[in-house]
């Protein structure tokens, strides 16, 4: 438990569940490649399960934030069935070259290149949510995150493709995200088999109109979700970079419970939008983090609980997207305290008057 705290984050959990009262509500914190932070090359940050591990239990241990998640890699798919990637300086993948040169040639790839046993990636996250869990699981929940079908499609295929085949090729379009569908299940079914959490972003997806998003991106997303709970899934959470003003307004339609927004969205109009009906999650510039000082990271706290503390379905306290690797150490230890401070039980406008 973090010395700030009177409660760790599984404590925390089940008291609101219960409906009890806790010490202060959910922080959250966007960090896969957090050893990069602390100082290590990518390499060791990231590609093997100890390591990756180790620094996500080292950053619980600083920074005391709730839940924890393992990134199967934004190119994971693609890179089982054989693409060639390499990362930047800030330990975000590149695909050197698409798998698909053609989005009709889908019948190409094999699904049994996912299987769990087939799958190097799926291996490499899965045991490194079970080293964190064999350290810290009386602590903290531990998942999975993985990229969404959409954004899935337009790795396997190049993003350029995607959006041309939206207005020329809608056939072999729909197709390939059906396949892509069923990859996203496929890699899933071990962590949801071991009642794993799974998060699904779409990076991709924000460059759609609602019309384009109902049609491209809703049904897979939906026939992901319904399999895994045939498997014993609760539910998955859902994180879209960009912004996504524009369709907010279909993210209800999706059958989640809530919704992570990036910093480019005012989270105000987010509540008046869909706070009836969804929780949200947002939205700090992880910008603000990484530049900011402690102060005008406190402000940047204080401004998204101002706009939506009381949002109906629910509000938790994060970074907009995926803190940058670049970001110190001290500048993450400024977002958390000042979200422990404004996220004080009950939250009340005197947390941060």
């Amino acid at each position: 438990m973090h010395k700030d705290d009177q409660m760790t984050p599984k404590e925390r959990a089940f008291a609101l569940f219960a409906g009890k009262p806790v010490d202060r509500m959910p922080i959250k914190l966007f960090s896969p490649y957090i050893g990069m932070n602390f100082g290590a090359s990518y390499q060791d940050a990231f590609v093997e399960a100890k390591s990756r591990a180790h620094w996500l239990i080292e950053s619980y241990k600083r920074f005391g934030q709730d839940g924890l998640s393992v990134n199967y890699r934004i190119d994971g798919i693609p890179v089982a069935f054989g693409a060639a990637s390499t990362y930047d300086a800030f330990g975000i993948p590149i695909i050197k070259e698409s798998v698909l040169e053609n989005i009709g040639n889908v019948d190409q790839l094999d699904l049994e290149k996912l299987r769990f046993e087939n799958d190097h990636n799926a291996q490499v996250a899965f045991d490194a949510v079970r080293y964190i869990q064999d350290e810290l699981n009386d602590e903290i929940f531990t998942g999975v995150g993985l990229m969404g079908p959409f954004t899935t499609a337009a790795n396997l295929a190049g993003t350029e493709k995607i959006l041309r085949a939206m207005r020329k090729d809608k056939e072999n379009l729909h197709k390939l995200l059906d396949f892509a569908a069923d990859a996203t299940i496929e890699v899933g079914r071990k962590f949801v088999e071991n009642k794993i959490g799974i998060g699904l972003a779409e990076p991709t997806a924000s460059l759609l109109s609602p019309k384009q998003f109902r049609e491209f991106v809703i049904p897979y997303y939906v026939k992901v979700m319904d399999k895994w709970k045939e498997w014993g899934s609760h539910g998955s959470g859902f994180h879209i970079c960009g912004d996504t003003t524009k369709l907010l307004e279909t993210f209800p339609e999706m059958g989640i419970r809530g919704i992570s927004i990036d910093s480019s969205v005012d989270i105000a109009y987010a509540k008046e939008t869909v706070g009836d009906k969804l929780s949200i999650m947002g939205n700090v510039s992880p910008m603000e983090i990484l530049n900011g000082t402690p102060e005008s990271i406190e402000q940047a706290v204080i401004d998204c609980f101002r706009k939506c503390w009381d949002n109906p379905r629910g509000f938790t306290i994060a970074p907009g997207c995926d803190i940058p690797v670049t970001t110190s150490l001290e500048n993450i230890d400024a977002y958390m305290r000042a979200a422990r401070k404004c996220a004080k039980y009950p939250v009340q406008p005197s947390n941060w008057e």
